[in-house]
């Protein structure tokens, strides 16, 4: 395989955060075969830098060596994040590859009981940063369903809010999540909180689906009603919530899907526009 120039090495050596911003909005496979390249010391710090949709998305096309030596050499709890946003079967044989006492380590971070809440919440439903951009959601909301609100994340990797679509809507594609998203009036679920103690929140009422937190506040995943039922119903417990979705909550969620639609057509016309008039 070609090695990268001398200067886009000296580039993502010097600038990591730059350059996970340009790599971002690369075309998945041309990031790949750019890391493929690279030393792993010079791979980490991008990673680390990424938002943790698009590295993940960057984990699952690498080649396994490659997965396993980057997330051997983040932090922990990128490490963690980036593995819950991995298929299965593919996070296992990445984590096969990893340092036995770390992979042990990983594994039993990502387990939990099937009565509690994090043995049914969605890890594949990515979370957005303060620093991301309304160009950003929309094209995270591309590749996956975010359900009718979109969650963001601090530097910490804590809930620091939420973006329904009508408030994409009103913003330029370069906005800041951090200036639009709302920050009052929810509350992340613990991972290992009893599924039957969640079904009666009345959170259930406003949102098809709740974030999921573990114990050091880091956001995991989201529990939607759906799997909450179907949990309860798998491990034979009574629920003791509402066992059917409101149709109002879920004419909200085709809403926030449909008017998402919408902005991504507004994006890729104003960018036609500009290329063509370009």
């Amino acid at each position: 395989m070609a090695k990268a120039p001398v200067l886009t090495i000296a580039f993502l050596e010097r600038l990591p955060e730059a350059s996970a911003r340009v790599i971002e909005h690369m075309r998945p496979d041309d990031a790949v075969a750019l890391f493929e390249t690279l030393p792993t010391r010079l791979v980490t710090p991008i990673f680390e830098k990424m938002e943790k949709w698009p590295a993940a998305r960057c984990v699952q096309h690498l080649s396994l060596d490659k997965a396993a030596a980057v997330l051997a050499d983040v932090s922990y709890q990128d490490a963690t994040v980036l593995l819950r946003l991995t298929p299965a079967d593919q996070r296992e044989e990445v984590l096969g590859r990893m340092p036995t006492r770390l992979a042990a380590d990983l594994r039993e971070s990502l387990r939990y009981p099937r009565n509690c809440v994090g043995a049914w919440m969605d890890l594949s439903v990515p979370a957005l940063s303060l620093g991301a951009t309304v160009k950003d959601a929309v094209a995270v909301a591309r590749e996956r369903p975010v359900g009718d609100a979109l969650f963001v994340v601090d530097g910490d990797q804590r809930l620091a809010g939420f973006a329904r679509a009508e408030i994409l809507l009103r913003h330029s594609a370069g906005t800041r999540l951090a200036d639009i998203i709302t920050q009052t009036g929810l509350k992340a679920l613990f991972a290992r909180t009893l599924l039957r103690e969640v079904a009666s929140d009345p959170m259930w009422n406003r949102f098809l689906r709740l974030p999921v937190a573990g114990r050091d506040g880091h956001l995991l995943g989201v529990l939607s009603r759906h799997d909450m039922m179907q949990g309860l119903t798998t491990i034979e417990a009574r629920p003791t919530g509402p066992d059917a979705e409101a149709p109002l909550l879920q004419d909200a969620g085709e809403a926030f899907i449909a008017s998402l639609a919408g902005l991504v057509r507004l994006f890729d016309n104003d960018e036609h526009r500009s290329h063509s008039g370009s």
